[in-house]
């Protein structure tokens, strides 16, 4: 029988038999074989692991990408800046024409004896043209009088021997608004008191009290949609309805309203809008 040498001399092998009494146990104490037979020299320690070792992922810790969002609001914020950019020349382009009309306004005034209007008069002439309102302004002449009696086309000057103390178109300061406007009529200075009368015939239209500024005041329609006012009274002596004649006295001269002296303010509207009386009848 051959006999093959021992590969490791000198070092005891586990018995076969567990239930042998010399045997020592084979089972590893704490996952460590102990070779105590063995010489000290040869006497490794093998260290085997009970169990598989567990491997451990780390998460990936998320860093916010401030930089990144602070670039997105940077150029947010610079794409709303230059949206903005053509309102606000929108704005000023749009502001400097208003400024410009207001300049306008009282720096051309009506041409005397002129039918044409100024720039002045189409912008601050507020209430022209308008008509069904029950004041003074949105009371109306027509083509033809409720009651038929229509104007001569020929005015005459409502106060004889008067001044003239103020010209249509001209700026004027006016309480109603606390704004400057152009004058809506010519001022016409007599004595307190002075009778007042009608420039043409017609139909009386509208009387009382003017909430913006002429006080006590008569409107007459004419037909062909011509009418006049007489603003600043003392009184009135003529009522809504009321047909007159050219020359007869519909009421007398004061200072009521927004008024610094006597006089009569004189108007003539044409479709409701302010005309030069000049151009109707030669004042004073």
């Amino acid at each position: 029988m051959s006999f093959s040498p021992d590969p490791h001399p000198g070092v005891k092998r586990p018995f076969d038999n567990a239930n042998d009494a010399n045997s020592r146990s084979t089972q590893p104490l704490n996952g460590v074989y102990d070779f105590t037979d063995m010489p000290s020299a040869a006497q490794p320690k093998v260290t085997i692991p009970l169990t598989t070792p567990v491997t451990s992922t780390k998460q990936p810790v998320v860093i916010p990408a401030v930089g990144k969002q602070r670039r997105k609001d940077t150029t947010k914020r610079e794409h709303l800046q230059r949206s903005k950019r053509p309102l606000a020349l929108f704005g000023v382009l749009f502001a400097s024409i208003i400024i410009l009309t207001i300049v306008a306004s009282f720096v051309a005034p009506l041409w005397n004896g002129q039918r044409s209007q100024s720039l002045a008069q189409t912008v601050n002439n507020w209430g022209e043209g308008y008509c069904g309102g029950s004041d003074i302004w949105g009371t109306c002449a027509m083509a033809v009088t409720a009651s038929g009696v229509m104007g001569t086309g020929q005015m005459q000057r409502p106060i004889q021997g008067a001044t003239i103390t103020q010209y249509f178109g001209h700026p004027e300061y006016q309480q109603w608004c606390g704004c400057w406007r152009p004058h809506t009529g010519i001022d016409l200075a007599a004595a307190y008191g002075t009778a007042v009368t009608a420039a043409d015939s017609g139909q009386v239209i509208w009387t009382g009290w003017d909430w913006s500024g002429l006080g006590w005041a008569v409107k007459i329609n004419h037909g062909h949609y011509i009418a006049t006012i007489y603003g600043h009274l003392q009184r009135f002596i003529v009522k809504v309805g009321e047909n007159v004649t050219k020359g007869q006295v519909i009421g007398y001269e004061g200072s009521t309203g927004a008024s610094t002296g006597p006089h009569v303010h004189f108007m003539v509207l044409y479709n409701n809008v302010w005309e030069n009386p000049v151009n109707y009848v030669q004042l004073p």
